[in-house]
């Protein structure tokens, strides 16, 4: 009874087996059928024709005109007008309109610096006082022996104010009256006092432009001998851009030529004119200085030491034509098109700007190509966009 029952299980899982082994070789016969059918339906793909390349090139037709040249740089700017304030007298220094310090400003005719000139105005008016006492006593003389002259005299007498410069002494037409005034000492007086009203004057010092101070030696309070600096400024209202040019292209640039000034760091633009050129070339750059005179702007202002960039508007060149840079080769060769196919060509460059050039040299109307070609060269059938 156990034999059979052992038999009777061993059949049972050959019979599972058999099936399973006969549902792996169906599965497997359905898959290479169906992997067939869609092999079968693939159609096959012509190859590609290898077809030849073609240059499609961008060109223009050459048109001569007359052209302005242009020249870009960049200068520092300075100022037109840099003084050394010194004094030409003795006395301690006062103040004046504006401090005497570094990096003040001032305008026209603020009165800069005043110097103690109180003992010097006490003797000057001693001296007119004795002119006056000298002139008085020499009238009656005066009237008597030159009576055509007495009523010019008297009158200068009459508006003579010791508080006052004196006025210009009148004609002495007649050699004799002027040896008359001599011998009575007048004229030297005269002169003594005019020379003292003048060395008074520069007791005050005013200022001779809009500007600041860049440096202060003396300030207030101290003692000013005649020739000791007591500061140096510049000019702020007026100012002057000195900008190197390349020789090859200051040739083009003309005093009372008109600028276009700009900062790098603003849109702000500033009107020059160029009011002289250098007359000598720097001989570690090969650069000519241009130097451009700018007015400065109380709203967007410039400042000595600061950088512009500079558009000059320079001389016009007749018959010439405009080609991007990179469109020329070997120095002086492009590329013209003629009958399809490209020919190299040589051109005679006037003047490189930034990303351009301005030529001659090629026959007008003959197509000249504008960009630069990679991989060509003469008789490379082309065809123009």
């Amino acid at each position: 009874m156990v034999q059979n029952t052992r038999i009777q299980k061993t059949y049972t899982m050959n019979k599972r087996l058999l099936i399973t082994i006969a549902m792996v070789v169906i599965l497997l016969g359905v898959a290479s059928v169906v992997a067939k059918y869609l092999a079968d339906q693939k159609t096959p793909t012509p190859q590609s024709e290898k077809r030849p390349d073609t240059y499609f090139v961008n060109a223009s037709a050459v048109k001569y005109q007359r052209q302005q040249v242009t020249v870009n740089a960049s200068g520092r700017v300075t100022s037109t007008n840099m003084a050394d304030m010194i004094s030409e007298v003795q006395g301690r220094i006062l103040g004046g309109d504006v401090l005497l310090k570094k990096g003040q400003s001032f305008h026209r005719d603020d009165v800069l610096v005043r110097i103690y000139k109180q003992d010097m105005e006490y003797n000057l008016k001693a001296m007119k006082s004795s002119f006056l006492n000298l002139l008085a006593t020499s009238l009656p003389d005066l009237k008597i022996d030159y009576p055509g002259a007495y009523p010019r005299w008297e009158s200068f007498f009459n508006n003579l104010d010791i508080d006052k410069p004196f006025p210009v002494l009148p004609d002495m037409e007649n050699s004799q009256l002027k040896i008359f005034l001599s011998s009575r000492n007048l004229l030297n007086n005269y002169y003594n006092i005019k020379s003292q009203e003048e060395q008074l004057k520069k007791y005050t010092i005013t200022a001779p432009f809009d500007g600041t101070y860049t440096e202060v030696m003396l300030e207030k309070g101290s003692v000013a001998n005649p020739g000791s600096p007591i500061a140096r400024m510049i000019r702020t209202d007026l100012l002057e851009v000195e900008v190197p040019v390349p020789a090859t292209e200051a040739k083009y640039l003309s005093s009372g030529d008109s600028v276009v000034m700009k900062s790098d760091n603003t849109a702000i633009t500033y009107l020059g004119v160029i009011t002289r050129k250098a007359a000598f070339i720097d001989q570690n750059t090969q650069s000519q200085s241009i130097f451009v005179s700018v007015a400065n702007n109380r709203e967007y202002p410039l400042y000595q030491g600061q950088y512009l960039d500079a558009d000059f508007k320079g001389r016009y060149l007749d018959s010439v034509m405009e080609l991007p840079r990179n469109a020329v080769f070997n120095g002086n060769k492009v590329y013209t098109v003629a009958d399809g196919k490209l020919v190299e060509s040589l051109i005679e460059i006037h003047k490189f700007n930034e990303t351009t050039l301005l030529f001659k040299g090629v026959e007008e109307d003959v197509m000249i190509v504008t960009e630069p070609l990679i991989n060509a060269k003469e008789g490379t059938a082309v065809e123009i966009l």
